[in-house]
């Protein structure tokens, strides 16, 4: 604010949650600073056994660290090396080249192609000296996500010596019906490692307590690099209840979605697409203009995060989200040009993609909120039907769709929604390949 000489300003720029701690959090805090003058248990072992507990596992697949990013430097130190590769597709989260860095690794990039992550190339990348693999899903900034079938097929080609790392931070903001959950996997495939995160869905960032889960093997080994007493009494003991209040966490997460959706549609229906989203921010893709935006925004009160080829914002309350529209609605009327290298649909195609997803999104909630058996069979059929009119608008089938199932047309209608969002200006003419790929994927 002293650098523009502004007096007000949100902060849009970190994907922290718009609310206060969560209750009985400060009360757990102020009893535990009576007992700071001894040391906190090192391994956070009751923390860790009542997180298992909710997952359905044993305390030896559990790891407790300062934040998901703690443990993600844990894990580079653990196994990784001078002789070693670190593969992670890019943009993603800038920790993971740091601590490769920090541990003399090669590092080895996939660029990230369309908004997602291209499972192709980055099992094409793979050597004999990959050791680590680190995925954030959803992708952090780019707000996309893997799809089930995507894990699975990277999953089966990554070698048993390479540890396959899926930062899961963002995953309680996760709404894809296709969008799979990691956990799910570690049965099949010890080497998966999943990372959680108090810092989000939880209003935990100023305490700093993440979680790694995965075979006891790495659990053990992640625990060897990790500095004494690194996640304190007072954080602890605040954990300790936040994990008594997942309702109140998901009625928060709701708000966050639900407002996530609606700022989307509201910037496509001004003309300018973005990407589908599964995290609690927005990726836009202003390419080499963005540096330049997120300044333009700065000095008219939103502070949002600028990267070389676009700007991450944090979804806020409706308040901060509606000063986030006005600045940029401000900025565009001071300089149209401001969008000219935008990455995804503008003009016309990105409000014609706003009308599609609306119509597609009004077709799914009259299916979801049908009273009787006899109505969602009905609605079903109209879904359907809808859905196999945007597939051949995408040069896609031009038959009803029956026969897929309810659920099986909701994951379509999921997929389908984020490909529109997703297409270019030159790719509405070459979908043909992509919409077959994504209806033979349901047969």
């Amino acid at each position: 604010m002293a650098e523009h000489g502004i007096t007000q300003a949100v902060k849009l720029a970190s994907n922290e949650v718009p609310f206060g701690p969560l209750p009985g959090i400060a009360e757990a805090v102020a009893a535990a600073m009576h007992d700071t003058s001894r040391y906190a248990d090192h391994d956070s072992d009751e923390l860790a056994d009542a997180y298992a507990r909710t997952l359905g596992l044993t305390r030896d697949h559990v790891a407790v660290g300062p934040g998901s990013v703690g443990l993600l430097q844990q894990l580079t130190l653990a196994y990784a090396g001078p002789d070693d590769e670190v593969l992670y597709p890019w943009p993603s989260f800038i920790a993971y080249p740091q601590f490769s860095g920090v541990v003399a690794a090669t590092r080895v990039v996939v660029p990230v192609r369309r908004f997602s992550i291209d499972v192709d190339a980055i099992l094409d990348a793979i050597t004999s000296r990959t050791r680590l693999i680190f995925i954030a899903n959803p992708n952090n900034p780019i707000s996309g996500a893997l799809r089930r079938g995507d894990l699975e097929r990277l999953m089966n080609g990554v070698p048993a010596d390479c540890l396959m790392v899926l930062d899961e931070a963002y995953h309680e903001f996760v709404t894809g019906a296709d969008v799979p959950d990691a956990l799910d996997h570690l049965e099949k495939f010890p080497n998966l490692v999943v990372l959680r995160t108090f810092s989000k869905a939880y209003g935990m960032a100023g305490m700093r307590v993440g979680f790694l889960i995965g075979d006891p093997v790495v659990v053990r080994a992640v625990y060897a690099t990790m500095i004494p007493f690194a996640v304190n009494g007072p954080a602890q003991a605040a954990a300790m209840v936040a994990i008594e209040h997942d309702d109140e966490v998901r009625r928060r997460c709701a708000i966050i979605v639900a407002e996530r959706q609606r700022v989307a549609q509201l910037l496509r229906r001004s003309g300018l697409g973005l990407p589908e989203s599964q995290g609690n921010f927005w990726w836009l893709p202003a390419g080499s203009r963005s540096a330049e935006l997120a300044v333009a925004m700065e000095q008219r009160g939103v502070v949002v995060r600028p990267f070389p080829t676009g700007i991450r914002v944090t979804v806020g309350l409706p308040e901060e989200n509606a000063a986030f529209l006005g600045a940029l609605a401000v900025v565009r009327l001071a300089d149209g040009s401001v969008t000219d290298e935008w990455g995804a649909p503008t003009g016309a195609r990105a409000i014609r993609t706003a009308g599609l997803l609306d119509g597609l999104a009004s077709a799914m909630q009259r299916v979801r909120s049908a009273p009787a058996e006899a109505d969602i069979n009905r609605l079903h059929n109209q879904l359907a039907v809808r859905l196999a009119g945007l597939l051949a608008l995408l040069d896609g089938v031009d038959e009803p769709l029956v026969a897929l199932g309810l659920d099986g047309v909701e994951r379509l209608a999921d997929r389908l929604g984020a490909l529109i969002a997703e297409l270019g200006d030159d790719d509405w003419t070459t979908v043909d390949e992509k919409s077959s790929e994504l209806l033979a994927s349901f047969d």
